[in-house]
């Protein structure tokens, strides 16, 4: 094989040249296109490529350094390892830009996510308000709906003990009436028969006095069947307020009348009654109140206050009166 002289490739390789030299342009740099084309694609990159301006400039800078030595020159190594190295830092300078602001996007969508959810926290929270709001206004207008309605089965049932109450007081001056009348139209036949005249019976005190203001005791105040008080605070307790009643009346006479139910015989209700009114006139006596002021008298089943057809009714009418007289007209 033929080799041609050195001489020879040296010319052949100055003739290439030539028409680059004669031109202006420099012969190819394979180590700072290859550095410059590194800067190239980064800013080339639509992320990267605007971003870590201060360390693409250094770079440039660092390239344009590099462009001016040769590959033989002494910095050529230096100028060369230098471009590299800041090539690669704007790289990282503009990853790190771009990651920071990526982060700063995350951080604002973060925000705007915590900022939302507040919102509808809020607006959950003032739902939730205006339900427990709503629902204690319909709960009080239902309590305040029970208790008009209680009110009114209230009164309702007072008017309706009331009127059994004058309804039975009237039945019971009717009978005391109708009992008067015919003591009265048997006193009269007795005398007819015996050819005397018989003097006019007198009505029963309860009758023909006219009352005044009242306090009951309860049946339940004795030992059923007996004239004996309850030993027990609450017996004791009405018995107080009884004497307490007529103390405060100190002028005024006082009648004690007995009632029971209509249950049993009539002569032992009577007698019972009478017992029992004696009882509670023994109970002022004691408290110092004078006889002479008190006036006992047992009515039995006379004088029902209830309908002695409920056992309801029949508890009403066991009871003990205690009565102001008024003086009459």
């Amino acid at each position: 094989m033929n080799r041609l002289p050195l001489c020879a490739i040296l010319l052949f390789a100055a003739s290439r040249m030539a028409p680059a030299i004669a031109a202006g342009e420099p012969p190819k740099d394979p180590e700072l296109q290859r550095v410059a084309g590194q800067l190239a694609q980064l800013e080339a990159d639509p992320s990267l490529g605007q971003l870590g301006d201060v360390d693409r400039l250094k770079a440039h800078q660092a390239i344009d350094d590099l462009a001016q030595t040769t590959p033989r020159s002494r910095d050529r190594a230096q100028a060369l390892y230098i471009a590299e190295r800041r090539v690669a830092a704007a790289q990282y300078a503009a990853q790190a830009d771009l990651a920071e602001r990526q982060l700063e996007q995350l951080d604002r969508e973060h925000d705007r996510i915590l900022l939302e959810a507040s919102r509808r926290d809020a607006d959950r929270a003032r739902q939730e308000a205006e339900r427990l709001r709503l629902q204690n206004t319909a709960r009080d207008e239902e309590a305040q709906r029970a208790q008009a309605e209680q009110q009114a089965q209230t009164e309702q049932a007072a008017g309706i003990a009331s009127n059994e109450s004058d309804q039975a007081r009237s039945l019971a001056e009717a009978r005391a009436k109708a009992a008067a009348l015919a003591q009265q139209e048997a006193a009269l036949t007795a005398g007819m028969a015996a050819g005397a005249a018989s003097p006019r019976p007198t009505p029963p005190p309860a009758a023909r006095e006219p009352r005044g203001p009242s306090m009951t005791l309860s049946g339940a105040a004795f030992v059923p069947g007996k004239a004996s008080l309850r030993n027990d605070a609450s017996t004791r307790a009405r018995i107080n307020a009884i004497v307490a009643f007529v103390q405060a009346n100190p002028s005024a006479r006082i009648r004690v009348e007995g009632h029971t139910d209509n249950q049993g015989n009539p002569q032992v209700n009577l007698s019972l009654s009478q017992q029992r009114a004696d009882a509670i006139k023994n109970e002022l006596r004691a408290a110092g109140i004078p006889a002479s002021q008190v006036q006992a008298i047992g009515l039995g089943a006379e004088q029902p206050v209830a309908s002695n057809a409920t056992a309801q009714g029949r508890e009403r009418n066991r009871r003990v009166e205690v009565i102001v007289l008024r003086n009459a007209n």
